[in-house]
């Protein structure tokens, strides 16, 4: 359990530009996890002579000056409206837009996505988000982020969803939340909405692939994540200040997401940032997301005086709403009461294509329809089943691509995707294998084959999987894994932290870990090159 700490000591610290940096409060303090009008006013109220909004949360009327209205609130879109108006910088809510989606009836009931979902493997963190752990020890700002003994790590830990859902209404116990990749089985409830079709695909692969000569309209999926925590009465959990790296369309299915938005490209200045990523000249990051040392609950105006001028937007979405983040758009969101949401995304590499648009649908698809980069689990034997990939390379751009560049003719042999993969860091065997289960014993195969088969899909995630690997053991189950300084370490099962023995106690438990080995079993079993060799 997370304790209080004392606030008065925190703020004393930051207003006096202590060297130890200071962990967001919502993340230490549980004052902090509700509105101002139910925090004591005499540990909130600023003095007299500080500036405007010393102290105040994001979106408190010390802000108003600097307010740019809520962002656009729309019934319906078309595929080229999105496309044409709103890609890529600028954010909207489709009212209602998920209210016939089978989730927003059935994800209501707990025993439900227990029974149903209950297998699939979640990752989950402490629902009050803080970050500072990432940057202790590195030179930020000109000095190095000093961290003291009491700072609390940023952990992950996997479960299966029946054991999160057992215990997330208790959060005096087990104040975490759900934040992860969808599983499949969980994407036939959730549609994609209309407006996020018509993005452009390669020629060769929409002329080849089954369901683009179907669907020539699909834009392709990156990755689909799910949300799921529960906040008792007026408490909150909470983001940093952060931006992503991808084009992002969110829909709730119970309870309420605040948002608090600020264009990047123009705000940027107004804004500090941990790792100064943003390039305003290219518009866009030169390394990867970034977050902002702000604390939101709090926002420290004497050491942060340039947030002063910084221009925001804002959007409140409730169940059945979803909502369009353009990639890199910074953002703070509260979620409240029992919440659940589930997110769809593409790249930034992605474009409109209006000649693949004639056949679009005008009503949403179940997202499982749709060809995702990174799907989870998987498939049994496939790179990276059953491990949570969030965040892993564009694999078609970034490895497929170059491949086909090179070629110099429409066919691709054995030898010229062994010395691609084997420079990319697979192990020959793997090549091979993938190789005999598309082509057989031929030793060519058309690039049409190359774009359409999963065998060479799979190939091409491996090189992905490869380069983001973390160890076989870096999502073992109910351990927590604590990260400093951006390296994990393992530190201890979520028994202790729940206050139970390894779990024990709760009727299904046992099962589910038995499954589980079994299952894992089961995965070794059914690929037939050698896990050492892969």
């Amino acid at each position: 359990m997370r304790g209080d700490l004392p606030g008065l000591a925190i703020f004393a610290a930051a207003a006096h530009g202590a060297s130890d940096w200071q962990q967001l409060c919502s993340s230490t303090n549980n004052e902090c996890r509700v509105p101002l009008e139910y925090r004591d006013p005499a540990r909130w109220t600023p003095a007299p002579d500080d500036p405007k909004g010393h102290l105040r949360p994001l979106g408190h009327a010390d802000f108003d000056d600097t307010w740019d209205g809520e962002v656009d609130i729309l019934d319906e879109m078309t595929p080229e409206t999105f496309w044409t108006k709103y890609w890529p910088r600028k954010p909207f809510v489709l009212r209602g837009a998920a209210n016939d989606h089978a989730a927003m009836k059935r994800w209501k009931d707990d025993g439900y996505i227990i029974r149903k979902f209950g297998h699939n493997k979640v990752k989950i963190e402490l629902k009050n988000e803080d970050r500072l752990t990432d940057y202790c020890g590195l030179e930020k700002f000109g000095e190095t982020v000093e961290c003291s003994d009491s700072v609390l790590p940023y952990t992950e830990t996997f479960m299966n969803i029946s054991r999160f859902m057992k215990r997330y209404r208790n959060p005096a116990k087990f104040d975490h939340y759900v934040i992860t990749q969808m599983p499949a089985d969980m994407q036939e409830e959730i549609e994609v909405v209309p407006s996020w079709n018509c993005g452009g695909r390669d020629k060769v692969e929409r002329e080849s692939k089954p369901l683009l000569q179907q669907s020539p309209w699909m834009t392709q999926m990156y990755e689909a994540n799910l949300w799921i925590n529960y906040n008792e009465g007026k408490n909150f959990s909470s983001s940093v200040i952060h931006y992503d790296m991808n084009h992002q369309m969110m829909c709730v299915y119970d309870g309420v997401k605040e948002w608090i938005t600020w264009d990047t490209q123009s705000q940027i200045d107004n804004i500090p940032m941990w790792s100064g990523y943003y390039d305003k000249k290219a518009g866009r990051p030169k390394g990867g997301s970034d977050d902002s040392p702000i604390d939101p609950e709090r926002v420290d105006m004497k050491k942060f005086p340039g947030f002063a001028k910084a221009r925001w937007t804002n959007a409140t979405m409730r169940a059945g709403d979803c909502m369009y983040l353009p990639a890199y758009h910074m953002h703070y969101v509260r979620s409240t009461g029992r919440n659940i949401a589930g997110m769809y995304m593409f790249q930034t590499t992605e474009r409109f294509d209006p000649d693949a648009c004639a056949d679009a649908p005008t009503t949403g698809l179940p997202l499982s329809k749709y060809d995702i980069l990174w799907d989870f689990p998987g498939k049994k034997g496939y790179a990276g089943y059953n491990k949570v990939k969030m965040g892993h390379p564009h694999w078609k751009k970034l490895f497929r691509a170059p491949l086909l560049k090179q070629l110099r003719s429409s066919t691709v042999d054995l030898k010229t995707l062994l010395q691609f993969g084997q420079a990319q860091g697979l192990r020959a065997e793997l090549v091979k294998h993938k190789w005999k289960k598309a082509a057989g014993d031929s030793q060519t195969v058309p690039v049409s084959t190359i774009v359409s088969h999963e065998e060479f899909d799979d190939f091409f995630r491996w090189i992905g999987v490869t380069e983001e690997a973390d160890g076989d053991d870096s999502q073992q189950m109910d351990v927590v894994y604590a990260r400093t300084s951006l390296q994990s370490t393992k530190t201890e099962r979520v028994g202790a932290e729940d206050g139970e023995q390894g779990g024990e106690g709760d009727e299904g438990d046992e099962e589910e870990e038995e499954d589980g080995e079994e299952e894992r079993r089961s995965d070794e079993e059914d690929d037939e090159v050698p896990r050492d060799e892969l």
